[in-house]
């Protein structure tokens, strides 16, 4: 059974590297499912790192927002060159 497992990793992993090498992506840090959604739509490192800190991803898994919804959200960063992490500041009175 643990072979079955490990053998259908492996093969995920072949074809996952295969796509990337055939768009011929770069990334200066570990390229993730959702960091080549990033690269496939133009962006780059700083825009996934924005939108990675957006919550989008997180909330396409847990059924919060749809496809649609993601794929524009990421759009919209890259047109815009939303870039790195996003600031937020907190005030106390």
């Amino acid at each position: 059974m643990v072979e079955k497992l490990l053998n259908s990793l492996e093969a995920k992993d072949h074809k996952f590297l295969d796509s990337i090498h055939a768009l011929n992506v770069e990334s200066d840090g570990l390229l993730t499912g959702e960091r080549l959604i990033v690269y496939v739509l133009g962006g780059n490192d700083k825009h996934f790192e924005y939108i990675q800190d957006s919550g989008v991803f997180m909330d396409y898994a847990n059924k919060e927002t749809s496809r649609s919804e993601l794929i524009s959200t990421i759009r919209q960063a890259i047109e815009n060159d939303w870039k790195g992490p996003i600031q937020t500041s907190a005030t106390f009175s």
